[in-house]
């Protein structure tokens, strides 16, 4: 208790020395005069009796050894003598402003950078999910084993892991999970939902979930008024609630405090709400969507549903009981699951239950990416270091004879190493507050740039945890890059540096350490240069990628019509027949079609078979218009397109892609062919093959696709729900259509909301989106580091001129060539580039397996793009080493010598 009580007063008397600096003095001034008085009264004049008070003391300067003394028993001595070095390396980095300036931005810049980064990885990969105790929360899934099946551990670091198999949960399972599986203390279900809102102000299509009355309790949820739902909301007989987020309150309810109890209508159907979530509460599957969030009802699983294993609907979380591992729960997932496989082999064969911490399920798509750009951002902040050094060394070899003086005159190698780190962390920490101010515009471009699909982009911020880093990182490469100039001047002789006298002489060590670094700069620009040399070419395959229908000037709308209004699909049908009737008088239209969900927005696959032939077949149907086909441009290659004449009571027909020929038929034209999708469905007849498309995008693989008449409405069971128009003339115009095609809506069923609302082009870029942003990232990381060593070799180059003129000008003097002089020059730093462009070579070779999930077409060991990319970094960086040797070949030989 004493030590404490030591320190805390030596910390109190540091942070008011002012006042303890002038109580000391008083101190040392009334020792001072009563020996004064003393000598008076034994008879001295007040001047003598002063003199030899002060003798007595110590003599002159005595007062102030005094006060030294008592400062390093009294206050803080090692901080004191940090802050002197820091306020000495100020003035010193002051006089050298061309130096502090370069080293400052190209500092702030690696900080910068990786502070922006940081802050992205922090909120979307590092940060614990918002619940309660979020390491004990999982996902639990389920897979047909056999081929690539998923993993049930962890997604790797680098590797990542998507589970091609994943299927959600059958409820019959869930059941079977819930009751059975020791270690998991409580479990549920959820699955994403969306609704009409009506009945106060504009309608609106809301999101939101059907979930388990365990859902809020897996989550450890809280509501800010009423309660949540619970097991007795789930019985047949209970009234329809429902629970409505914070901001759907706010919004729509301007925070009615009375709101418990209230209806709200959904679907037209009226729901009481019973609880308002606290704010802050994130929904389970809001982390993989863009729409918020807006209500939860319960489920209530019917009982066909309940006895039928091969039915998977719904996600399932679970919260671990306290000691039980994840490895533990999936043992138990696993003898559950082959149990339901011997109770039902027909739609179970082969399924298995999997399990994984919830927070790593989350981020399993996008943890591979994010990982690779940070080990990208890594790499330049090396490079940063490197280069920092570099210039540390040249400027302490500049300061050799200084620093030897030092020595001569007493000062410790240790008081010089200090004072040196201590220079360095002041230029860290001065280059931090720039790169923190880059960081915050940085931050705002990746968001800006991130695809959607990253879970809790808009949380991303410069907050306290992420400014604690970025100091962090600052004082760390602030010792990394100090640490070897600080060690070179350690080594210096007294000796050999005052002998050389103005001279800058380098040591064997030195150089080998300067070289040395410039080669791992050089390496390590070559691995960043073929990564985005990779990720770019993948990118422009991507785009050449035709899809086979036009996405310019397309404009799309989503009407999802509510079940209680619309419940046939005549029905639905008459509202789009009617709605493409209103849209063709606007004047700007030049086609329309609409489509149970337009390519990019969405898919419909079913099984069928074909008369006379297999019936174990699959493709993707959809129900679409006669404007189907011309809205959106796909070739017609044989037979016809739909027409007015293709209704309910005629003949069922369908129009096929070439591919259906091609990959189920064996290349035969399918005109003629008749398939069924089941036994009780009618027979439908191909009468057109249309050219192939690639229905999901880009990086899809072309698939048989199926269109069937919208008319014909005994042909197929999904909703209608997609309409679109072509625009004429300028197809920027088209997405200026979207409040005429609203009114549109609104003109045929006033209380239908309208959502989704997008171009073709805006959709296929989003679906590029990920791809455009881990390509346009790394080749600004590419840039930058070929910027980064291209300054690096240029500096030390000139510094080479600088240190040898005097012995270029003997070589001149002599009778070299200005060329002979430059190739002199020049040879070791092309040894030594193309020595760190092979190892770069390598190590991209070694690490090329870890990019290859990242590339489209596109090799991992893409020989051209490594040419290239090495090719380029030689002859920039050998072209920015001849532009500091041409400074060789100007030199007045005359003068160098002079000058020696």
């Amino acid at each position: 208790m004493t030590g404490l009580r030591r320190i805390l007063s030596r910390i109190r008397e540091f942070f008011s020395s002012a006042a303890v600096e002038r109580d000391l003095t008083d101190e040392v001034q009334s020792h001072i005069d009563h020996a004064t008085d003393e000598y008076v009264r034994r008879g001295f004049t007040r001047d003598e009796a002063r003199r030899q008070a002060r003798r007595d003391f110590g003599g002159a300067g005595s007062e102030d050894i005094v006060r030294e003394l008592v400062r390093d028993v009294r206050g803080l001595p090692f901080l004191e003598q940090l802050l002197i070095d820091a306020r000495r390396a100020v003035r010193s980095l002051a006089k050298t402003r061309g130096f502090t300036t370069v080293a400052i931005l190209t500092l702030a810049l690696g900080i910068g950078v990786s502070t922006a980064v940081f802050s992205l990885l922090d909120h979307v990969l590092l940060r614990p999910l918002p619940y309660y105790e979020p390491d004990r929360l999982v996902s639990i899934w389920e897979a047909r084993v056999g081929g690539t099946g998923p993993s049930a551990q962890p997604a790797s670091l680098l590797t990542g892991n998507d589970d091609p198999n994943r299927l959600t949960v059958a409820p019959a399972a869930y059941l079977d999970f819930k009751a059975r599986v020791a270690g998991v203390s409580a479990m549920a279900g959820y699955d994403r939902d969306s609704r009409t809102f009506t009945g106060a102000g504009e309608p609106e299509q809301i999101s939101g979930e059907i979930v388990t009355s365990s859902y809020f309790g897996v989550l450890g949820a809280t509501a800010i008024r009423g309660r949540l739902l619970g097991p007795i909301d789930e019985q047949a007989t209970s009234a329809s609630v429902v629970v409505i987020s914070h901001s759907m309150w706010q919004r729509r309810f301007n925070g009615d405090d009375a709101i418990v109890g209230k209806a709200i209508t959904l679907n037209k159907q009226p729901l009481e709400i019973v609880g308002v979530m606290a704010p802050g509460f994130v929904a389970a599957s809001q982390f993989v969507q863009v729409e918020p969030i807006s209500y939860w009802v319960t489920e209530a699983f019917r009982p066909d549903l309940i006895s039928n294993y091969g039915d998977h609907e719904i996600f399932v979380i679970g919260r671990l009981a306290p000691g039980v591992t994840v490895s533990d729960v999936q043992h138990g997932l696993t003898a559950v699951s082959e149990d339901i496989e011997r109770r039902s082999p027909k739609t179970n064969a082969g399924m298995r239950a999997f399990v994984r911490p919830l927070g790593d399920d989350i981020v399993r798509r996008v943890k591979t990416s994010l990982t690779m750009i940070s080990l990208m951002v890594a790499f330049i902040l090396v490079i940063v270091c490197v280069n920092i050094a570099n210039l540390l060394i040249v400027r302490g070899s500049g300061r050799r004879r200084e620093i030897a003086i030092r020595y001569a005159l007493g000062a410790s190698r240790r008081r010089v190493l200090s004072e040196m780190l201590t220079e360095s962390l002041v230029l860290a920490l001065l280059s931090c507050a720039g790169g923190i101010l880059l960081a915050w515009w940085l931050k705002g471009l990746l968001v800006s740039l991130a695809p959607p699909s990253l879970p809790r982009l808009g949380n991303v911020a410069l907050d306290q945890r992420v400014l604690f880093f970025s100091v962090g990182l600052a004082i760390v490469t602030g010792l990394l890059f100090g640490a070897l100039p600080a060690w070179q001047a350690r080594r210096a002789k007294p000796l050999d540096a005052i002998s050389s006298g103005g001279r800058v002489v380098a040591s064997a060590w030195m150089m080998r350490w300067r070289n040395s670094l410039m080669v791992f700069e050089i390496a390590v620009s070559t691995v960043l240069l073929i990564g985005a040399g990779l990720m770019v070419k993948s990118l422009v395959t991507l785009n050449s990628i035709p899809l086979g229908f036009r996405t310019e000037g397309i404009l799309a709308l989503n009407a999802t019509l509510p079940e209680h209004r619309y419940a046939t699909a005549d029905a639905r049908f008459e509202f789009f027949r009617r709605l493409e009737t209103r849209v063709r008088q606007i004047p700007e239209v030049a086609a329309v079609g609409y489509a149970n969900r337009f390519p990019m927005r969405g898919a419909w696959g079913s099984g069928f078979g074909i008369e006379g032939g297999a019936g174990n077949l699959s493709a993707d149907f959809q129900a679409v218009s006669t404007g189907y086909f011309e809205t959106i441009d796909i070739r017609l290659l044989r037979g016809r397109l739909f027409t007015d004449q293709d209704v309910k009571t005629s003949e069922p027909v369908a129009v096929v892609s070439e591919a259906f020929g091609r990959q189920l038929l064996g290349g035969a034209d399918p005109r003629g062919t008749r398939l069924r999708r089941g036994q009780n469905m009618p027979w439908i007849t191909i009468v057109g093959v249309v050219a192939d498309i690639r229905r999901d995008g880009k990086r899809a693989e072309i698939s048989p696709q199926v269109f069937l008449p919208a008319a014909q409405t005994l042909s197929y069971p999904v909703r209608l729900a997609d309409l679109a128009v072509r625009v004429q003339g300028d197809p920027a115009t088209a997405s200026r259509l979207a409040p005429a095609l609203r009114a549109a809506v609104a003109d045929v069923d006033p209380d239908q909301p309208v959502s989704n609302v997008r171009t073709l082009e805006e959709v296929v870029a989003l679906g590029a989106r990920e791809q455009r942003f881990q390509a346009v990232l790394l080749g600004l990381f590419a840039g930058l580091a070929l910027l980064l060593a291209t300054i690096g070799v240029h500096g030390v180059v000139a510094y080479l001129v600088a240190q040898r003129t005097p012995e270029i000008g003997v070589r001149m003097a002599l009778g070299a060539g200005r060329l002979r002089i430059l190739r002199w020059l020049l040879t070791a730093t092309t040894w030594h580039v193309t020595a760190g462009a092979i190892a770069g070579l390598l190590a991209a070779v070694a690490l090329s397996r870890y990019v290859k999930s990242l590339l489209f077409q596109v090799t991992p060991l893409d020989a051209a793009t490594y040419a290239v990319s090495t090719a380029l970094l030689c002859v920039v960086a050998i072209g920015a080493a001849a532009l500091a040797a041409r400074r060789a070949t100007k030199i007045d030989p005359v003068r160098a010598l002079r000058a020696e």
